[in-house]
């Protein structure tokens, strides 16, 4: 057993510092590009020309989402985009509050199209809206979200190259308020840093359902959105890197989305998003240490599983650990009473033996920090609390296995978590 856990440490601090130098290494080399990236001139400017706006349709799937549809339909109608080349499509999954009711008032909107259909899920909501628009773009905005009003002007750039067939914004979370809301506000910070990354390894395995663009051409290609284990977003940006598409990231394109304001409507939201993300991994094995799928292939999803693998691995061996400590010491408190032994605790610097973990643990850190903190500059946006950070490296560690458990416990199963 030793062996085994020493295999995994070493093995583990060799993949953690790999994998660090690697994304530090992409960062250097890409900085000049980061730097260089700008979004179209604004439609209020009298130099620019029509020609260089493509056609877009925004695509809204609702489903009883009567508290949060209006402000989203607003920030679109806020878009600095000529409004003869956008359309919003309002798709009605068969709500069954006041969502529709909402709606309607837009009705008479030149550029809002109102929908209703059976429910039957986000994926055909999505699929309805694409079968029923002919713009060059097709966009997805999730009901719980809000754009910035030049996030497309920001993402429309990167289209001139034709290999180009998606292209995602950076996330934020709306109005971070309490400890759970900084934490993701973390987490979604260190996301704008590594989608970027990922984005110049080709190797991005999500386009979120907050405003990823696409060529409409692309779902002729590669089909239309399937239900991919309640994870259709996931499923659509590996059947497009499969298909060799390109899928880069607009790091100033932000859009702001609402977090799970409670432990259990987190621990829901990422069952569904982890046991998703090794469900269609599953799925996509054949793309799994194959050269031809490049950096996805042969890099981040191997990585990725093998994390989970570990994780698993390491929680495991702890919890039975412990329960041996504990049958252990009550073993001793049986046969000689409770005694306690200060001197037991006692701790020199000069004598400690750095190992494997401390190493794992040290560097994970310092990438965490400083994957947070550039993707804050990324998106250019004023944010230089810390508060964040700590409730993300304190918290995140202790609740992430809670999902991760469930997670690959579902997927034994053959499960698919539930929506909501």
């Amino acid at each position: 057993m030793q062996y085994i856990v020493g295999l995994f440490n070493y093995s583990s601090l060799f993949l953690i510092v790999f994998f660090s130098v690697f994304l530090m290494v992409t960062l250097i080399e890409n900085r000049k590009k980061i730097k260089g990236e700008t979004a179209l001139r604004s439609h209020n400017d009298t130099e620019a020309e029509n020609t260089d706006y493509p056609s877009v349709t925004i695509l809204v799937p609702v489903f009883n989402e009567q508290n949060t549809v209006d402000k989203t339909i607003q920030s679109l109608l806020k878009l600095n985009y000529p409004e003869e080349k956008l359309k919003i499509m309002i798709v009605d999954d068969g709500s069954k509050d006041n969502t529709w009711e909402i709606v309607k008032k837009y009705n008479n909107h030149p550029q809002i199209l109102l929908h209703q259909k059976e429910n039957g899920g986000k994926y055909t909501a999505l699929n309805y809206g694409i079968a029923n628009c002919s713009t060059e773009m097709i966009g997805c905005l999730d009901a719980d979200s809000e754009v910035d009003a030049d996030a497309l002007l920001h993402i429309i750039p990167y289209f001139k190259d034709r290999d180009v067939g998606a292209v995602t914004p950076s996330l934020k979370i709306q109005n971070p308020d309490n400890i759970l809301g900084l934490m993701q506000s973390a987490e979604y910070n260190m996301g704008v840093f590594t989608r970027k990354i990922l984005g110049f390894l080709d190797a991005q395995y999500v386009t979120p359902g907050p405003f990823s663009i696409f060529r409409k051409e692309v779902f002729s290609k590669v089909g239309n959105y399937k239900h991919a284990h309640n994870t259709e977003d996931l499923e659509m940006a590996l059947r497009l890197q499969e298909n060799h598409f390109k899928i880069v990231n607009a790091h100033k394109a932000v859009v702001y989305t609402v977090g799970p304001r409670t432990l259990y409507r987190l621990y829901k939201q990422r069952v569904r998003w982890t046991g998703g993300f090794i469900q269609n991994a599953i799925d996509y094995r054949r793309m799994i240490l194959n050269p031809k799928y490049g950096n996805l292939g042969m890099l981040i999803l191997p990585i990725a599983m093998y994390s989970i693998i570990v994780t698993i691995f390491f929680l495991s061996f702890t919890l039975i650990k412990s329960i041996f400590n504990i049958i252990d010491t009550y073993k001793k408190i049986s046969v000689i009473g409770w005694s306690f032994n200060f001197n037991a605790f006692s701790f020199d610097w000069w004598l400690y033996n750095i190992q494997a973990p401390m190493f794992i643990g040290l560097i994970t850190i310092s990438l965490v920090i400083f994957s947070i903190w550039y993707g804050k500059k990324l998106t250019g946006v004023n944010d230089k609390k810390m508060i964040d950070i700590v409730y993300f490296i304190t918290l995140y560690s202790i609740i992430s296995p809670l999902w991760l458990i469930t997670s690959v416990y579902n997927t034994l199963r053959k499960k698919d978590a539930s929506w909501r």
